[in-house]
């Protein structure tokens, strides 16, 4: 096998010889890598692609991951207040005053509103280059709050 492959890669040479030593070189690092003990990893699920049978290998965090779903939202560790933390934490890390950030949570309709006070002049390191910093904690703070049946949002009041 391994013969016909680098026959393939030289042609006649690897025949005749010309290639003799890249050939042998090569043809040993092919038998070392045949001897060695392949290490068999367990299969979470066999997936079909384009009718190849592909098994994919189940890693630690992968098994932690579908208990964790199996458990479902009830055993979830988030809450309101612990999303309001967050938010004030974050919001805490990225003004240059810290100390005049002031986080409350305001209920409309079935939506929770987590406001974020702040100085005039931290209001732009909160919302971030076109906004793209206060859209990321929207996102995660409607993820999680998704996740305990919540729709919740942030703003940022002046």
């Amino acid at each position: 096998m391994a013969f016909s492959f680098w026959k393939k890669m030289f042609g006649d040479q690897a025949q005749s010889g010309q290639a003799g030593s890249a050939v042998k070189a090569a043809e040993a690092a092919v038998s070392a890598e045949e001897k060695e003990e392949k290490v068999e990893t367990p299969v979470k699920s066999e997936v079909v692609v384009d009718d190849v049978e592909v098994n994919v290998p189940v890693a630690e965090e992968d098994a932690v991951a579908e208990d964790t779903l199996k458990k479902g939202v009830s055993d979830s560790k988030v809450t309101k207040e612990g999303l309001e933390d967050f938010v004030a934490f974050v919001s805490r890390s990225l003004v240059d005053n810290p100390e005049a950030v002031q986080v409350s949570t305001l209920e409309k309709d079935r939506l929770s509103v987590i406001q974020i006070r702040c100085e005039k002049r931290d209001i732009g390191k909160i919302v971030g280059k076109n906004g793209k910093t206060i859209a990321a904690i929207r996102t995660l703070v409607s993820g999680a709050g998704g996740r305990i049946g919540l729709r919740m949002t942030v703003e940022v009041l002046d």
